[in-house]
Parts: C-alpha cells; sequence; structure tokens
C-alpha cells in the first residue's frame, strides 16, 4: 500500500468521517442537542427522585411497623411513672392485634406488611381463631415476601391442629424442596419428621437421618440426632 492510498484511507477513515459528522451535526443543531441535554438532566433527577421517594416511603414503612412492635414491648401490669402498661395481656393481644391490622391497611403487599400479616396470623392461631390464622397466614405463604418460608411453618401448625395432615405436609415440603434464607432445608426436614412421627414414624427417622448425612451444621445434627433418639424410645 502506497504512501498515498494510505493518506487517503486516513482522510476517509470510518472513524473520522464519523467524528467528523458528529462535529458537523452538532454545529447545525446546536439547540436541539442543547434541549437534549436538558432532557437527559432532568431525566436523570427524576430518577434519583423515583429512587429518593422509593426509599423514603420504604423507610416510613419501616417505622409503620416498627411503632407496632413497640406495642409488643409495653409491660402488663400497674402503671409505673412514665411507663405505659396494659391491664391485662388480653388487652394487650387486643392491641397488637390492632397495630398489626393498621400496619396490613396502611402498608398491604409490602414487606412489611406482610410481617404485620404473619403476625397477625400468629396471634389469632394463638387465640383460637383458626380461621382467621389460616386466612392470614395462607396470604403471606403465597407470597414472595422474605417471612413466606415462616407463615408457611406457622400455617402447617395450624393444619396440624385443624387434623389436615396432608396440607401441613404439603406446605414444610414446599419448603424442603425450596429452602429459604430464613428456613434451611434441614431445619424443614426436621419439622416434616416431627410432623410424620406419629403417622409415619419410619419415614421421620428416614428424614432425621438425612439431615445427620447431609448437614454441615453440628447444631442442626445434634437436634437431628436428638429427636431420632426420642423417637426410638
Amino acid at each position: 500500500m502506497t504512501r498515498h492510498e494510505l493518506k487517503e484511507q486516513l482522510e476517509h477513515d470510518q472513524f473520522t468521517d464519523t467524528v467528523s459528522g458528529v462535529v458537523a451535526y452538532a454545529a447545525s443543531h446546536r439547540q436541539q442537542l442543547i434541549r437534549w441535554v436538558i432532557m437527559g438532566i432532568a431525566i436523570a433527577v427524576l430518577i434519583g427522585g423515583v429512587f429518593w421517594y422509593l426509599s423514603y416511603e420504604n423507610s416510613l414503612r419501616d417505622r409503620d411497623l416498627e411503632s407496632a412492635l413497640g406495642v409488643a414491648d409495653r409491660p402488663v401490669g400497674q402503671a409505673a411513672p412514665g411507663v405505659t402498661t396494659f391491664p391485662t395481656e388480653d388487652t394487650k393481644n387486643q392491641a397488637l392485634m390492632k397495630a398489626f391490622a393498621d400496619v396490613i391497611a396502611k402498608d398491604g403487599g409490602s414487606k412489611q406488611g406482610l410481617t404485620a400479616q404473619y403476625y397477625l396470623g400468629t396471634l389469632k392461631a394463638k387465640k383460637g381463631d383458626v380461621k382467621g390464622a389460616e386466612a392470614d397466614l395462607s396470604k403471606v405463604a403465597d407470597s414472595s415476601g422474605p417471612v413466606a418460608p415462616l407463615a408457611k411453618i406457622a400455617l402447617a401448625q395450624v393444619y396440624a391442629g385443624d387434623n389436615k395432615m396432608s396440607q401441613a405436609t404439603s406446605l414444610l415440603q414446599s419448603i424442603v424442596n425450596k429452602p429459604a434464607n430464613l428456613v434451611s432445608k434441614a431445619q424443614a426436614q426436621i419439622l416434616l419428621a416431627r410432623l410424620e412421627e406419629n403417622a409415619n414414624p419410619q419415614q421421620a427417622q428416614k428424614l432425621l437421618r438425612t439431615v445427620q448425612t447431609e448437614s454441615k451444621d453440628p447444631i442442626i445434627d445434634r437436634v437431628a440426632q436428638q429427636i431420632s433418639s426420642q423417637m426410638s424410645k
């Protein structure tokens, strides 16, 4: 390739042509480019504002849940100076249930709302409101929220208490199949073994042996061994 060819290639280099074209375009469309830049800045500010708003809304929901949980910290008994108390445990439970219901009404569907609904479901189960507990816990268990596995465990206990063993087993098995951060596969297997203890003791022991073989957590392994020994007596 001759010097002339090199020079000609350089003069018609695609990158050079592109840069020249951009410069020429910028010169002839200066006002339009300025508008685009301003629009881009506005969009960036808008996106930043959306993220700030979402973060702010999340902090408000956190505050709502913390306020509800604060009701649980109030003692029961005779009032003391500067301390808010409840006259009875039942009064406290009623106030706590209302606090969680208020969070659900305001923040339902959010992480905080689902957490409040989980707590409300467990309180209803404790009071013997089986239908109410099932309704609240089912909604949380069917969600993709972080407390869904805990809701499944609580709901399984409600089902077991209502003699709905197949539904209880199915819930725990779903955690075994798809464990989560809050509930590991081994923990779900131990719970499932406990559920199967009377109806299917051989299957229960098999689950516990699996835990002891596969688990790398010494605490989980020890728990499985203890439960297995208790079942063998």
